[in-house]
């Protein structure tokens, strides 16, 4: 039970003598360059990025040079009024302590009351996209903070300042808290030698 195979075919394959005999496909000469050069490329772009990466691991200067760039822009300036551009920090301990972290609530409320602003912070646009991102507002941190109301007469009705006592130099400071903070903390701090 089987089936005939007929061909109509009256040659048969003839076979070759090796196989390296049959013709293959030639790729075109030009690809082969074409291909050589992107991996030659491809090498030494890498190279180069490689001493980049190492010398900006050594000294940071790109990233210094972006940072400085970019901190150039965080502004802000002090103008007459309220502010209509301004982000109040959020709930840091000593945001929580000055009252900063509920400016936002308190101004509102006091205005409410018929109290002026006379003057407050107006952002940068470059710094509310910044703060916006949950980032923190870059700035010169106050040695003593304090709140003044004064009335219509510019006579102080309140004044609050803290820490309620500082040392505006080291030379104000007692030689015996100075003697005393050496010995706990460490005595050979303000040794010449």
């Amino acid at each position: 039970m089987g089936a005939l195979w007929q061909t109509g075919s009256t040659t048969a394959a003839q076979p070759t003598d090796s196989p390296d005999d049959q013709s293959l496909p030639q790729i075109p000469r030009r690809r082969r360059r074409g291909w050589r050069w992107f991996w030659l490329l491809l090498v030494v772009g890498l190279v180069a990025l490689a001493y980049a990466a190492s010398r900006e691991v050594r000294s940071s200067k790109w990233q210094a040079r972006e940072f400085s760039r970019v901190a150039a822009t965080l502004v802000y300036t002090v103008q007459p009024g309220p502010s209509d551009a301004i982000v109040y920090p959020g709930d840091g301990p000593f945001d929580k302590r000055l009252g900063y972290s509920a400016l936002g609530d308190f101004l509102p409320r006091l205005r409410q009351r018929n109290y002026l602003i006379q003057s407050q912070a107006h952002f940068s646009q470059d710094l509310l996209d910044y703060t916006r991102h949950g980032l923190f507002v870059p700035y010169a941190e106050k040695i003593q903070a304090g709140l003044s109301i004064s009335d219509c007469r510019a006579q102080p009705l309140y004044q609050f300042n803290y820490p309620q006592q500082f040392y505006p130099s080291f030379s104000a400071i007692p030689p015996v808290i100075v003697s005393s903070l050496l010995f706990i903390e460490n005595r050979d701090l303000l040794d010449p030698a």
